[in-house]
């Protein structure tokens, strides 16, 4: 890295420790919208108490079962789906919830693989409520009767799309639910018919299909995981992020595209196929109950309202936040990935795509990463070129550049004139070096964003010890745990730390001191800030370093013609 590009890398240094802040300044997520905005009491809640609904159900539902049976009889059922892609508990409750969600490709660090149902936390999702006309909040969370005879317990195989029907009666009013399962996405169909008490019990001619408790942490880096932590509405294609403030709710009537809550890796989203006709977002304070083992992230509820007076149908994706899966889905749910702002959002996207597309012929995403920095350094090489270039012509004038600055020390007028006669008459562009490296900041963004926030390198292994390039590669754990720099000691970052202080050394002046100062300063403070970042990042930065060294040893030889006519003149 040449010292713009340090430069600009310290400006983000800023920015990360501003934390967490930062990623509203990078851009990583829509900013929020102005849509109403109501103060609710949080809902009490008893010490070691599962997480509460946020919309208020505390009216004990009148819920009856069809048929002859009565309700004391009516026994919760839970079946285990096994798919190709995860294993699904789904309970009778509520005429279909989910107790877990483990998703088999992806492991958490002590083996077990992703789960991201916890009764505790969010075992109220996918229930239908509504508000009776008497005014009353209901929430139908006792169990319904499951049409086909699995015993509680049993496991079924996914082959095909798989469909579990529930029912049961409001008053006498009988009511319907099914959930449709598929063993080759992260998709679940939820139908739902509660016309034969549309007239007579619900107001406003409305329910709502619920998911309370977001999804749980599953990242050992509790700190950066909670700045991902969001909820998001969109309504129109316009998509309003929550600010995540405890007891506020962002609520808007009309057609809503869809509600989605997502941690640093996962997401749930409610995506309706029925017109729906509202939408709601609430936040609640996670620090006193810890319950999703992130106290640092906030407890996010979703709701999305449906007519009572006809079938209602909706999509529900819980899964890896995977670009192409998101965007198959066809309602701009990408763009809840972090990927940048506009401007840097294509370029990420184009960095994201090429990295897959690598990794189908090189099945190991360290190796990619190497042949991805060969890459973008020959794409950039007539840029970096130019700029190294100018780099070592103003290098070759420094000695003339200090003696005018003796000679005018107490007449900064002349110095500037005198100074800027030299390089006209010598044929060098001070600003030279500056347009090559503005050119690469969005490149250089867009990859910071990449390989921090992207599922693709979680648990991926590369080589030696390093096992994950998504986590720092820690080699010696500390018995204490530093302000910015962390608990371990990282190898990467020293050799990104060591090649950079070759790399700038290159660059700068041997005459000007502060410059070099600068230099050590920069090599120390980069090795403190990127200990706790992605070895894939580290790796990465390294290898592009390590390119840029012999770049500039063997490419950009002082002989080249723009120092060549600086020497002759």
């Amino acid at each position: 890295m040449d010292r713009k590009t340090v430069s600009a890398f310290f400006l983000i240094a800023l920015i990360l420790m501003a934390m967490p802040y930062y990623y509203e300044f990078l851009g990583l997520a829509p900013p929020p919208k102005e849509l109403p905005v109501q103060q609710k009491k949080p809902a009490a809640q008893a010490p070691q108490k599962a997480h509460s609904s946020a919309l208020s159900y505390d009216k004990p539902t009148q819920v009856e079962p069809v048929g002859e049976t009565s309700l004391s009889e009516v026994k919760e059922v839970i079946v285990f789906l096994d798919s190709p892609l995860y294993t699904a508990g789904v309970s009778s409750r509520g005429g279909g919830s989910l107790v877990s969600f483990l998703l088999k490709q992806y492991p958490l660090d002590d083996s077990a693989t992703v789960n991201l149902i916890l009764q505790e936390m969010n075992g109220d999702n996918l229930l239908l409520a509504f508000r009776e006309i008497s005014g009353d909040n209901v929430l139908l969370d006792q169990p319904w009767n499951m049409s086909a005879s699995y015993a509680h317990g049993d496991t079924v195989s996914i082959d095909s799309d798989l469909s579990l029907h529930f029912s049961s009666s409001v008053s006498g009013h009988s009511i319907n639910k099914s959930l449709t399962f598929y063993p080759d996405n992260y998709t679940i169909t939820v139908s739902a018919d509660l016309q034969s008490m549309s007239d007579d019990i619900i107001s406003q001619d409305r329910f709502n299909l619920i998911w309370n408790g977001g999804i749980p942490s599953t990242e050992p880096n509790k700190h950066d995981e909670a700045s991902f932590f969001s909820a998001n509405l969109s309504q129109g294609q316009e998509v309003t992020k929550h600010g995540g403030k405890s007891g506020n709710t962002v609520s808007s009537s009309g057609r809503t595209d869809w509600t989605a809550v997502r941690s640093k890796y996962f997401t749930a989203a409610i995506i309706p196929i029925s017109n729906s006709n509202y939408g709601e977002i609430h936040a609640e304070d996670n620090r006193s109950l810890d319950l999703n083992g992130n106290s640092k992230a906030p407890l996010y509820d979703m709701a999305v309202g449906f007519s009572s007076s006809a079938p209602a149908q909706a999509v529900v994706y819980l899964g890896p936040l995977q670009y192409n899966k998101l965007k198959d889905l066809g309602v701009g749910l990408e763009n809840t990935m972090s990927l940048g702002i506009a401007p840097i959002r294509f370029i990420s996207r184009t960095v994201l795509f090429s990295l897959v597309a690598l990794y189908r012929v090189v099945p190991n995403y360290g190796i990619v990463l190497i042949i991805f920095s060969i890459i973008v350094k020959l794409l950039v090489y007539p840029l970096t070129k130019k700029s190294y270039q100018s780099m070592k012509a103003m290098q070759v004038l420094q000695p003339e550049v200090m003696g005018l600055r003796e000679k005018y020390k107490s007449d900064p007028q002349k110095l500037n004139q005198a100074t800027m006669k030299l390089y006209k008459e010598r044929g060098v562009n001070p600003l030279g070096g500056c347009l090559p490296m503005l050119l690469q900041m969005p490149l250089l963004f867009a990859l910071f964003i990449v390989f921090r926030s992207t599922i693709e390198l979680r648990g991926a292994p590369f080589t030696l010890w390093i096992n994950d390039l998504s986590q720092p590669d820690g080699l010696i754990p500390l018995p204490f745990s530093l302000p910015l720099y962390g608990d371990q000691i990282s190898l990467l970052p020293l050799l990104m730390g060591a090649s950079m202080f070759v790399q700038q050394k290159m660059t700068t002046s041997p005459v000007n001191p502060q410059q070099k100062m600068m230099t050590q300063f920069m090599s120390v403070f980069f090795v403190i800030l990127f200990n706790q970042f992605p070895s894939g990042l580290n790796l990465y930065y390294t290898l592009f370093n390590v390119l840029t060294i012999v770049q500039q040893k063997y490419f950009v030889h002082p002989t080249d013609s723009s120092v060549a006519a600086v020497k002759r003149s």
